[in-house]
């Protein structure tokens, strides 16, 4: 073989191993969520990729307020982007445009537009299980509509980290 050959096997073998390794992390270590739908504006457009740990989602990791993606309790070909609202053992109550876990009202300054009634409820959400909420409460199918309104800790996928693009909506999804 003459040099050149061998400097494109090596540059070749050297984006292979890159790929790899990059595929490899994307499985197991990171996620991509492309947002299709409305329902977390205002802190999540539509069309926005949203980058996410998946080392992160056990127990004593989640805490409220965060943006987690999840497999769907009715449907388990689909993935959700919502906001971790009510912890296990939790009494959820939405009435009169607030949400209150166990009598004490919950922040709500990331909401899109002031919550209408729909879905208002009481909702006793069991160990080992989460109840999720969009941000544009009016828009956002969530555990308020479900079939099964609790989210499981082992289909809870990935914490939600930054958006990615489009590029001039950039920032953090960090809850402070």
């Amino acid at each position: 073989m003459d040099t050149f050959t061998k400097k494109i096997l090596k540059v070749l073998g050297i984006y292979i191993v890159f790929a790899v390794i990059v595929l490899i992390l994307f499985q197991t270590v990171f996620m991509l969520s492309f947002i299709p739908t409305g329902s977390m504006e205002s802190t999540i457009k539509t069309n926005s990729v949203v980058f996410s740990t998946m080392y992160d989602v056990d127990e004593e990791d989640l805490e409220r307020y965060d943006i987690l993606t999840f497999i769907a309790p009715d449907d388990p070909d689909v993935t959700y982007i919502k906001r971790l609202i009510g912890l296990p053992g939790e009494t959820i109550e939405v009435k009169d445009g607030k949400v209150y876990a166990d009598g004490v009202e919950l922040e709500d300054s990331f909401i899109k537009d002031s919550q209408n009634h729909v879905g208002d409820g009481v909702y006793e959400v069991p160990e080992g299980c989460y109840f999720f909420m969009g941000d544009n409460r009016n828009n956002s199918k969530d555990s308020r509509f479900w079939n099964n309104p609790y989210v499981s800790v082992d289909d809870i996928q990935a914490k939600a980290k930054c958006i990615i693009f489009p590029f001039s909506d950039i920032c953090s999804l960090s809850y402070d």
